[in-house]
This record gives structure tokens, sequence and C-alpha cells, in this order.
């Protein structure tokens, strides 16, 4: 097991952002010098900040180029807008070589101690993170990963079975955090500040999200969202919202304003899709998700760099909801930004949740006051995070008219799958900062209905499915590594689904 000190954990995470997506990657049967242990209090913020940058930094700029979010216009990110994400260019040493590595040493260490609830937090984080890199790629080491010493190469497990898996590392977190500690848990946690029922809330909604992902393939999805819904114990206000904090000072910037606003400012723009559907119903919350140039949005289209490069310094980027408050400059960029959190699971997602789980599965509740409830708490989110002058004006009254013409568009609808059509487009829109979750609701439901980007690469057909595993596990650990044709993998469906 590798011991590392949160100085390490630290500056790994932001150098991560500093390379952007192009690291040379160890894969999961490396494992680095270890160093002396350090205390769990002191290596659990590191492992907090490392999520938020597996989330909200590759995962984000491939996802949100490939559901047409924004726009590829440098060299790193218009070949990803094309689909070309070739194995050498992946987080899976960010994965398994380091935070998921360095949360088994906080679970174990913990136990050890008597330090129960750090264990506990860092398994439920733990949880997460391999439920978002089993929907990235699919099949992944599980039951065998973080053994190198047994295990040289490790089985990739079925995703069925490492969703199962992560039901259970959700219970073991649940229950240490049950027992009584040494070490008061608010020492080290960046997140909740040691506030256990959170802990417990943000535990049960990572639930519901893997069986609202898993509703196509899991017959046990309806019964166990039932009982969640029974229990009233999800993310119930944005207070308790599944955040990972950053701040406006060097070193210590949102992952997506370091990327965009910091080291690669013209590589994104604005995907002229995403603009024309949000422009098209007057969203309200276009001048706060990005930003604009003489009062202008500056926005292309999706794969056209390749064959008409874009060369105009002026383009909108991600603005100060996703970001960060700061002072947007005239070609849209934004100085003193940086300080937005990375928003993993919000109030806002588990009402969409169960807005889908009811309209779907007959779950409880009605499915359209889940969605009004969505969309409040996301502009509820807006107001409290965006300061007064940035807010645009007339933003609450247009907020409440939008959310009026959005749920009445959904009741009128004829149809379970036309209900579920405006459910997903709105959550798509709603996911501006963490577009792995459009990834997952278009994979799942085909919502949006989005057409390929221009110039896709050779042979893909799609909208890729899944990720390419990392070079150096095709390389190293060959005979357990599957879908191993590119871009052929890429195109077969994860489990979940049901194709």
């Amino acid at each position: 097991m590798k011991k590392i000190t949160i100085i390490k954990g630290v500056v790994l995470a932001f150098m991560m952002a500093i390379a952007g997506a192009c690291d040379d990657y160890l894969d999961v049967n490396v494992s680095p010098n270890n160093l002396p242990n350090a205390s769990v209090q002191s290596l659990l913020p590191g492992a907090q900040i490392g999520t938020g940058f597996f989330v909200g930094n590759t995962a984000q700029i491939i996802t949100s180029l490939w559901m047409q979010q924004m726009a590829g216009t440098g060299t790193q990110t218009d070949p990803y807008d094309r689909y070309n994400v070739s194995p050498e260019n992946n987080e899976w040493n960010s994965i398994y070589a380091t935070l998921l590595d360095d949360l088994e040493q906080i679970v174990q260490q913990g136990r050890e101690e008597g330090n129960f609830h750090y264990a506990g937090m860092a398994r439920i984080q733990q949880a997460y993170v391999y439920l978002v890199a089993t929907d990235l790629w699919g099949d992944i080491p599980f039951s065998q990963a973080l053994n190198i010493e047994e295990f040289p190469k490790p089985v990739y497990d079925p995703q069925e079975q490492v969703y199962a898996g992560v039901v259970q590392l959700l219970e073991e977190g649940l229950a240490d955090l049950d027992k009584t500690t040494v070490t008061a848990a608010s020492v080290g946690d960046q997140v909740y500040g040691g506030n256990l029922d959170r802990w417990r809330k943000a535990a049960n909604s990572i639930k519901l999200k893997l069986y609202l992902q898993s509703r196509k393939t899991n017959p046990n999805s309806a019964s166990a969202i039932t009982q969640l819904v029974n229990e009233g114990n999800l993310i119930s206000s944005n207070d308790e919202n599944f955040n990972i904090r950053y701040f406006s000072s060097s070193g210590s910037f949102n992952p997506i304003y370091m990327y965009q606003h910091q080291t690669r400012i013209n590589d994104m723009i604005l995907s002229q899709r995403f603009y024309d559907s949000l422009s098209a119903l007057n969203d309200p919350r276009l001048p706060v998700f990005f930003t604009r140039t003489g009062g202008n949005y500056v926005t292309y289209d999706n794969g056209a760099f390749t064959s008409v490069p874009f060369t105009s310094p002026n383009r909108s980027r991600w603005g100060v909801y996703v970001v960060g408050n700061g002072t947007q400059l005239a070609n849209g960029t934004i100085e003193n930004g940086g300080a937005a959190p990375i928003r993993l699971i919000t109030l806002t997602m588990v009402n969409f949740w169960l807005a889908e789980a009811s309209l779907t599965l007959g779950t409880p509740g009605d499915p359209a006051e889940y969605f009004r409830q969505a969309l409040q708490a996301q502009f509820d989110d807006i107001r409290a995070f965006v300061s007064a002058g940035s807010l645009p004006a007339n933003f609450e009254a247009d907020a409440t008219a939008y959310i009026n013409r959005r749920v009445a568009a959904f009741q009128s609808a004829s149809s379970t799958e036309g209900k579920l059509n405006i459910l997903i487009r709105d959550k798509w829109a709603s996911s501006v900062g963490n577009a792995y979750e459009a990834y997952n609701d278009y994979r799942r439901t085909g919502y949006p209905q989005l057409e390929l980007a221009q110039n896709p690469q050779v042979g893909v057909t799609r909208i890729p499915v899944r990720w390419p595993y990392a070079l150096g596990e095709i390389q190293g650990n060959a005979e357990n590594v599957p879908l191993q044709d590119y871009p052929a993998g890429l195109l077969v469906p994860v489990w979940w689904m049901g194709e």
C-alpha cells in the first residue's frame, strides 16, 4: 500500500490540471515509491481534491465535447471533439496508482487507529470514484485491484459486478460512520466539515444514482429506489451537495477554471449546438454558464476546427457559475475566478433522478414535481453562489417563467417517452461543469438527440459509449484487458445501457 503525504497529494492533483490530458500515465500494475505514514486527517483532503480533479479535468473536458456543450478549438481538444481519444490519453493512473490507493490507505489506516469516521468517509468517496470509473470504461479491475503483490495482473470484473461491489463499499462506509472514532471527523474533511449526517445523505444519493443508472438492466432498481425514497435520507438541500471546494488563489483553482482561463485559454469554445438549444428556450442561465464578448456569445460547431480553424482570441468560455466569480475580460476570459466547486452530486441531480425513476419505474412521487424541484434547486444554487453583479437583470422572474414553461411542456407531453425527452434535455442543460452526468444520461436514454460532430474519426459511427483502456494496461495486462480494438471498442455499449 502506498503511503502519501498531503503535500504530495495536493501537488499531484494540481499538476494533473496543468498538464491537462497529456500526461504519460502509469497502469494499474505499477506501484509508486512508498513514503512514511501520514495521518488520515492529512491524507483525506488530498484525496478529496483528487476526486474533484478526476471529474473536473479530463473527464469534464472530453464529456463536455462529446455532449456538445463545448467545441474543440485546440490541438488537444479538436481530436477529442471528433472522438479521437487514443489509449495514450486517459486518467487511468490518476485513478488506480494514486486516488483509489490513497483512499484505501485511509480506510485501512483509519480502522487500525480507531479513526472509523475517516475510514467511512474515504470508503464512501472510494465507492463514488469506482462508480465513475466503471461508467467511463465499463469492466474494470475491482475485486483484485490495489493489491499489486498478490494480483500483479488483476482481472477486469464485469460492470454488473462492479456496481454490486460499489453498493457493498457504501454499506461498509456507512457502518464505519456509525462507530466511535478517535479523532473528530471535522479535522481534515473539506467536503462536509465532518458532518456525518451529510455524509450519510451523500452515500444514499450515490446509491440512488447507481440504481437509476442501471434501471434498464437491474431488476432490483425500482424496489431499491422506493426504499431510498421511503427512508427519506437523500440530499435534500443545496447545503448538503456533495461538492469539492476550490479557491481563487494560485495553486487552489477549480480545475475547469485553470484549464480554460489559465493554461489553455484557446482550446475550447461554447458549442453552437448547445447555445442554440438554450437560446431557443430563452434559458436565463446562459449568462452565468458562459462568458460573452461585447455582449455577444461567440460559438463554434463541434468538429469544425479541423477543417476551418477558429483563430479569434474572443470566444465564449465557461462562466462564473462553473468556474467562479471574477472579472470578465473583453476576450471572454475571467480574472480572479477559480473558486467554484466541482459539483459531484447535487440536489438538482437527485431530483432529476427521482423524476426519471418515478416516470419510468413507477417509484413514489410525482415526476413533474420532482422536475420542478430539480430546476428550482439549480436556480437557487446560482443565486446563492453567483455575486449579485454577475446575475442577469430580472433573473428571478425569468427563472420562475422558465421553470413554469418547462414543467408545463413536460406535463403536456402525451407519452412517457416524450416526457423523458423533455426531462433529460433539461438535465443536459443543467449539467454544466459535470458533463460526465450528461454523458451517462445520453447513453442510457438517447436524449438529448445529438448528431455526430463534423469530421468524425474514421470508424466512429456513433458518439462513443465508453473510453479506451490505458495503453500501459494493454501492454502489461493484455490477457485481461477487454475491447482492445480501437476505435471499434469505443462503440460497444456498457452493461447498463441495455442494448
